[in-house]
């Protein structure tokens, strides 16, 4: 395997391990604020944390390519256009993932403690530019790869 094919795979692996633990701590944390979550038993409550961070680390992953393509550079280099691209691109992503569960599909309701815009949780809105730039940052550094 090449160097570079090194810095890839470690890369990719550390972005997925760092997403899914920041956003398990994340929905472990706002999950308290939707309706039902605080009353379920950790039986139930843990594996349903699990799941959901499985998805936010996959989504992570597909928002980073996503800005990869767009900027031709798999491995790119810590720029604020590239954090800015991402940050926006994982904030309509997740308008677009809430709205969708919250009005359409009637998924999942928030409490009234739950900090809404337009209807759409506050937290969940954040969470995969907050936690998906977090682990680019830390994911390039952990593959010596000056990424997001």
């Amino acid at each position: 395997m090449t160097a570079t094919g090194r810095k890839q795979l470690v890369f990719f692996a550390a972005l997925w391990i760092v997403a899914f633990f920041l956003n398990f701590f994340w929905e472990s944390l706002h999950g308290l604020l939707f309706v039902d979550h605080p009353a379920m038993e950790a039986a139930s409550y843990v594996p349903m944390m699990l799941e959901m961070a499985s998805y936010d680390a996959v989504a992570v992953l597909g928002l980073y390519l996503f800005v990869a393509l767009v900027f031709r550079s798999l491995l790119r280099e810590n720029t604020v256009s590239h954090t800015a691209l991402f940050f926006l691109v994982a904030i309509i992503a997740a308008a677009v993932g809430e709205y969708a569960a919250v009005q359409i599909l009637h998924a999942w309701a928030y409490l009234p403690s739950m900090p809404t815009v337009s209807g759409i949780g506050l937290l969940p809105l954040m969470q995969l530019a907050v936690t998906g730039v977090a682990s680019i940052f830390v994911a390039g550094k952990l593959s010596s790869v000056n990424a997001d």
